[in-house]
């Protein structure tokens, strides 16, 4: 879910506004631009980044910005602006992003011809917290073991969960979720063959699954 991050001095009360900046009066050197909001929108690890200008005078780029906290900044990519146009026009990028933390916030920025910078907007963006889980299998025990791994954004208690096609638990451990980085066997040599659901689950209800099916000789 992604939701809009009104701060830095100003609300955004309309869907598109306009800035204006001038030196020492002369509108010869005015730089204006009119820019509807920026669109933030998570797959996996990458995020896709669209805004639209309707119109745009003695532009220069723009910067997509990241932060953890909202206050400290880091570049995460450069667009080059189309400088003067007055015709809607249509800006997307799409940016891997290893995820820091649970709370992300990226900002775009808008640089004139005078390098004069612009804050435009800001949003937030809520990474899940377990990701990326696997399961291998453990060389020469297949039948018996399975090496079960994923990541984790915090530290937590929590619970795997095996359950067959009917939903039964099969299998549930209690295991401690380490930021990062998880691996641990999972002892599979019990179970019949067929079709089960592996579950982990922290204790704030945050969750990642996978698909299991175990052979076994007839």
């Amino acid at each position: 879910m992604i939701k809009r991050l009104y701060i830095l001095f100003f609300i955004l009360a309309i869907s598109s506004v306009s800035f204006a900046v001038g030196e020492d009066g002369d509108s010869s050197l005015s730089s204006s631009i009119t820019f509807s909001h920026l669109e933030a929108t998570l797959a996996k690890k990458i995020i896709h980044f669209k805004w639209e200008v309707e119109k745009e005078n003695k532009g220069d780029y723009f910067l997509i910005e990241k932060s953890l906290d909202g206050a400290t900044w880091k570049k995460v990519t450069k667009v080059k602006s189309l400088e003067d146009h007055k015709e809607r026009h249509t800006y997307a990028i799409s940016e891997i992003n290893f995820a820091e933390s649970a709370e992300e916030y990226f900002r775009i920025v808008r640089v004139d011809k005078y390098n004069k910078q612009e804050i435009l907007d800001v949003v937030e963006i809520n990474q899940p917290i377990l990701t990326n889980m696997l399961l291998l299998s453990v060389k020469g025990k297949a039948n018996k073991s399975m090496i079960l791994s994923y990541d984790s954004l915090i530290c937590s208690e929590g619970k795997i969960t095996v359950m067959d096609e009917n939903g039964t638990v099969v299998i549930q451990k209690i295991v401690h979720l380490s930021e990062g980085y998880n691996r641990l066997v999972l002892n599979i040599k019990n179970l019949n063959g067929g079709k089960y659901l592996v579950v982990v689950k922290d204790e704030f209800e945050n969750k990642v699954s996978k698909a299991l099916t175990v052979y076994r000789r007839r």
